[in-house]
């Protein structure tokens, strides 16, 4: 499942960009309609897992504009990321849960991310979403099989999603002619770089205090010395 989320927006982009010029020329041509069905197209194929959101998003700029294009695109990453966890939530059962009961440490460190504190698993599935390093869909499995709380889980995908969704809309919107070769996303990079980096180490902050707190020697019972 986790391959398959992967992989298979890579290949509907691949197919998407057959059909982008004319695509993106109707929707530029028939935008009042237009943004309807783009909006149903991104909760359908996204939602599914079958295109990346960082194409559809720059077509989104080109065809609508930088404002209407970000509310448009922002609305179906959002939904279609709330029917890929319901999915991946279906599909994917209880049997990471299951598996992390059999590794106590591993638990632990599920617990102090994801488990404890509402705004701290919102902060990490925000870091989540602005890393380059975790794509959409895979994302969406990853979080969906964790059982991420969906509040957290709306919140942390609306605020990380914002920044790439708007440098794609920009980029799209900046365009003379819908040619996805010669767009630029090195600051996009950048910023998703950043975002790897300090999801990396408050992860891993979270996860030495998880151990610790697994590992700290019980208190003592009925005045008896505690064991090391």
């Amino acid at each position: 499942m986790a391959l398959i989320s992967t992989f298979m927006p890579i290949v509907g982009s691949s197919l998407l960009i057959v059909f982008i010029i004319p695509i993106g020329h109707w929707l530029r041509e028939n935008w009042e309609i237009g943004t309807v069905v783009f909006l149903a197209a991104t909760l359908f194929f996204c939602g599914l897992a079958l295109l990346p959101t960082n194409v559809i998003g720059i077509v989104s700029g080109w065809a609508f504009g930088f404002e209407v294009g970000l509310l448009v695109l922002i609305a179906g990453v959002i939904g279609a990321s709330v029917i890929s966890f319901f999915i991946n939530s279906r599909l994917s059962g209880v049997r990471l849960l299951v598996m992390l009961k059999r590794h106590p440490r591993s638990a632990a460190i599920y617990q102090s991310l994801l488990q404890e504190d509402l705004k701290k698993t919102m902060l990490i599935v925000t870091l989540l979403r602005m890393s380059v390093a975790m794509p959409f869909a895979f994302t969406n499995f990853l979080l969906a099989a964790s059982r991420v709380p969906l509040s957290a889980y709306i919140v942390g995908t609306a605020v990380g999603m914002l920044p790439r969704s708007a440098s794609m809309a920009f980029v799209g919107s900046g365009l003379a002619e819908l040619d996805l070769e010669n767009t630029r996303e090195t600051y996009i990079f950048i910023v998703g770089a950043i975002a790897s980096i300090v999801s990396i180490i408050v992860i891993a902050i979270m996860s030495r205090k998880a151990l610790e707190r697994l590992t700290r020697p019980e208190p003592p019972v009925d005045g008896q010395p505690a064991v090391d």
